[in-house]
């Protein structure tokens, strides 16, 4: 498991506070670990709709279609954002 920092406003640090206290979570790396773990989930539909996008992109750049390097180009420039 990697580390990754994080920084959340005074707000979110006491909720955290709170639900470590209440014992529902061990401390606050636990409650965020499993708080963005069921985030995750519920994005998991897209993340793979994603993956299925850019299979496809890739297959068309693949292709003997010439498109003048400008698809490549565009698709490298777009990937770099995400």
């Amino acid at each position: 498991m990697k580390v990754v920092p994080v920084r959340l406003d005074d707000q979110k640090i006491k909720a955290l506070d709170i639900l470590v206290k209440a014992g529902i979570y061990k401390n606050r790396s636990d409650a965020l670990r499993r708080i963005i773990e069921n985030g995750m989930e519920k994005v998991e539909t897209e993340i793979e709709y994603l993956k299925k996008i850019d299979e496809i992109v890739d297959r068309i750049i693949d292709s003997e279609i010439d498109f003048g390097g400008m698809l490549r180009k565009s698709v490298d420039e777009g990937r770099d954002r995400w």
